[in-house]
C-alpha cells in the first residue's frame, strides 16, 4: 500500500479534541511560551522607539498645552528632564528644570522582568536604537561610565548634536567618569572620548560635532581600525532662530532644559553632512573636512532656512508671527530636502515648528474627552485642576507675604528697639566718658598743685641755703671788724631795721650758728695768719 494511503486512513481515524484553558501546560500561556520569532517582535515593538530629536508631547504634556497658531512647540527630546548633571553643563539652583518625561523610553522594564528574557532581548534594544546625546561628555558618563563593556560592543548607532556653542577648549580639568577635578593638570579633553568610543566596535552608524574631527586627526583616521563595520560617518549642524521682538529676553544657549519659555519663540533645525569613509583620513583631510562643513555647509543650510522656511532676508530680525513663516511648516512635517549651491542635497529637519491645525483640533478632542470622563467620575477636569491649584498657591503666596509682612514689622520693632537700647548705652557711655574726663582733670589740677608746690619748697630751700651761706661769711668777717674797730673812733651806731626772714625761729637758728661756731676753729687760723 503507498504511503500516501496509510497517511490519509491514519488521518481519518485520528480525533482531535480541545483542552479546557485550565488544562493547558502553564508555559504555553506566558511569554516564554510562544515561539522565539514571536516573542522577538514583542521584544521589538517594546523596546525599539524613534530617535528622541523626534518625538512629540503627549496630550496630556504642559509643552502641548496654551499654543496659538504661530507659538512653537520644541521636540520632547530638547525639553527632557536631565537623568545626570554634568558638571560642566550643571543646572543652577534657581534654574526651573522642566519635567517633561516625553521622550522617555517607557518600555525598559521588560528588560529587568527575567535573565531569559533580558539576553534574548538586549541585542534587539542596543542594536536597532539610535542613542541620541547633547554632547560628548554626556557620551563619555553614560556609556563609559554606566554602560557595561558587553554592552558597548552591542551598540549600532549612535548621535551627538546640541545647539551649545562648539566648545574650543582642547583641555579640561574635569573628569566625566568620578565628576572630580584634576588639580595639577589638565586632561585633554577629547581623550576621554575617543577612549570611549574605541570600545563601541560594533558602530554601523555616527554623527559627531564637528569639533571631533577639528581636533583629533589620528583618532579620525584609526576609526575603520577600531570600528570595521562602520557605514556611516556624519557631521551634525544644530541651530536655531529666536523671534526678535517677543524672545528678545529669552535665553538662546546653554541648556535649554532650564529654560522656561524659550523655546516657545525659538525655531530649531538640524542637519548633517556626510564623511567619504573611503578617503584618506590624515591631518590635512581632516582640516578640509572641517573647512568644508563650516564654511560652505554650515553657512548654505542657515542661509535657506531663513530665505526659503523664515522668509528674511539679508540682515532682517526673525519675525515667527506675522505671516513670513512657510505656509506648510508645522509638526506634519518637518523633514526637507534641499539642494545647496555646491550641487549636493541635504536633509533639514525641524526640532521646534508651530502646531498644526489638526494638531490642536485633535488636542481639543482630546481634552474634552478626557474632561467628559472626569466629571462623569465626579472628578475635577484639568482646567478645573490647574484653577484649583493656582488658587492654592495664592493663598499660599498669600500666607507668604502675610508672614513676611509680620516678621517685617517684628523686625522694625525689634530695629526701633536695638536703636533705643544703642541710644540709651551711647548716653550711659557718654556719661561714664564725662565722669572719667573730669576725674581726670581734676587728677591733673592735683598733679599741677602738688608739683607747684614742691616748686615752692624747692625754691624756699634754696633761699634758706642762700641765707645760711650769708650767715657763715657774716662770722667769718665779724672778728676782722673788730679788730679794726678797736682802732678807730666809735662812731654811733644806726638803727637796724628787722627783717622778716623765712625759714626756722630765729633762736633755734642762733642755737645752731653757735653750734657750728664753736666747733670750727675760726680765731685760731685767723690769729695764726696775722702772726705769719
Amino acid at each position: 500500500m503507498p504511503d500516501d494511503d496509510i497517511t490519509a486512513i491514519m488521518h481519518n481515524l485520528t480525533i482531535s479534541i480541545a483542552l479546557p484553558p485550565n488544562q493547558y501546560h502553564s508555559s504555553a500561556k506566558t511569554l516564554l511560551g510562544m515561539p522565539l520569532e514571536l516573542r522577538e517582535k514583542i521584544y521589538r515593538h517594546a523596546l525599539v522607539t524613534p530617535p528622541k530629536h523626534s518625538l512629540s508631547h503627549l496630550a496630556t504634556c504642559p509643552f502641548r498645552q496654551n499654543h496659538t497658531k504661530t507659538s512653537i512647540e520644541p521636540a520632547a527630546g530638547m525639553v527632557l528632564k536631565p537623568r545626570i548633571d554634568l558638571s560642566e553643563d550643571k543646572m543652577l539652583p534657581w534654574w526651573d528644570v522642566s519635567e517633561c518625561c516625553c521622550a522617555k523610553r517607557t518600555g525598559l522594564n521588560l528588560l529587568c522582568a527575567s535573565r531569559q528574557v533580558h539576553e534574548e532581548s538586549k541585542r534587539i534594544f542596543w542594536s536597532e536604537n539610535l542613542f541620541c546625546f547633547q554632547s560628548e561628555d554626556e557620551f563619555v558618563v553614560c556609556v563609559g561610565e554606566m554602560l557595561r563593556p558587553r554592552y558597548r560592543r552591542l551598540l549600532r548607532r549612535v548621535y551627538v548634536a546640541s545647539p551649545d556653542p562648539w566648545k574650543t577648549c582642547v583641555r579640561s580639568a574635569w573628569n566625566a567618569f568620578d565628576g572630580g577635578y584634576v588639580m595639577d593638570r589638565a586632561i585633554p579633553r577629547w581623550c576621554q572620548f575617543w577612549g570611549v568610543l574605541n570600545q563601541c566596535s560594533g558602530l554601523r552608524y555616527l554623527a559627531v560635532r564637528p569639533e571631533v574631527v577639528r581636533r583629533d586627526a589620528a583618532h579620525v583616521a584609526n576609526l575603520r581600525k577600531h570600528m570595521p563595520h562602520l557605514r556611516a560617518l556624519e557631521l551634525t549642524f544644530v541651530a536655531g532662530w529666536k523671534d526678535a521682538e517677543n524672545g528678545r529676553w529669552e535665553r538662546d544657549w546653554g541648556n535649554f532644559r532650564a529654560c522656561g519659555g524659550v523655546q516657545r519663540e525659538t525655531v530649531f533645525a538640524r542637519a548633517e553632512m556626510a564623511v567619504d569613509l573611503a578617503g584618506p583620513f590624515n591631518a590635512s583631510a581632516c582640516k578640509e573636512v572641517y573647512r568644508t562643513f563650516t564654511t560652505n555647509f554650515c553657512v548654505y543650510v542657515e542661509r535657506i532656512v531663513r530665505e526659503r522656511f523664515l522668509g528674511l532676508q539679508d540682515g532682517e530680525d526673525v519675525d515667527l508671527h506675522h505671516g513670513k513663516v512657510l505656509e506648510g511648516l508645522n509638526d506634519e512635517r518637518t523633514d526637507y530636502e534641499v539642494r545647496l549651491p555646491t550641487g549636493k542635497t541635504a536633509w533639514i529637519r525641524f526640532m521646534a515648528v508651530p502646531q498644526s491645525k489638526r494638531t490642536r483640533l485633535a488636542l481639543v478632542k482630546v481634552r474634552a474627552v478626557r474632561d467628559y470622563e472626569l466629571r462623569k467620575s465626579g472628578r475635577p477636569t484639568e482646567a478645573e485642576g490647574r484653577a484649583v491649584e493656582v488658587g492654592k498657591q495664592r493663598r499660599i503666596e498669600k500666607r507668604e507675604r502675610d508672614d513676611e509682612r509680620d516678621r517685617s514689622r517684628c523686625e522694625a520693632v525689634l530695629v526701633k528697639k536695638r536703636l533705643r537700647d544703642e541710644i540709651r548705652a551711647g548716653e550711659e557711655r557718654k556719661k561714664k566718658d564725662d565722669a572719667r574726663e573730669e576725674v581726670k582733670k581734676a587728677m591733673e589740677e592735683t598733679k599741677e598743685i602738688r608739683k607747684s608746690a614742691r616748686k615752692k619748697i624747692q625754691e624756699e630751700e634754696v633761699f634758706e641755703a642762700e641765707e645760711y651761706a650769708e650767715a657763715e661769711v657774716e662770722v667769718e668777717v665779724e672778728p676782722v671788724e673788730e679788730a679794726q674797730a678797736s682802732d678807730r673812733p666809735k662812731t654811733p651806731k644806726k638803727p637796724k631795721i628787722s627783717r622778716k626772714r623765712r625759714g626756722l625761729p630765729r633762736g633755734k637758728r642762733n642755737e645752731e650758728l653757735q653750734e657750728f661756731l664753736a666747733q670750727a676753729s675760726w680765731g685760731d687760723e685767723w690769729h695764726h695768719d696775722e702772726e705769719w
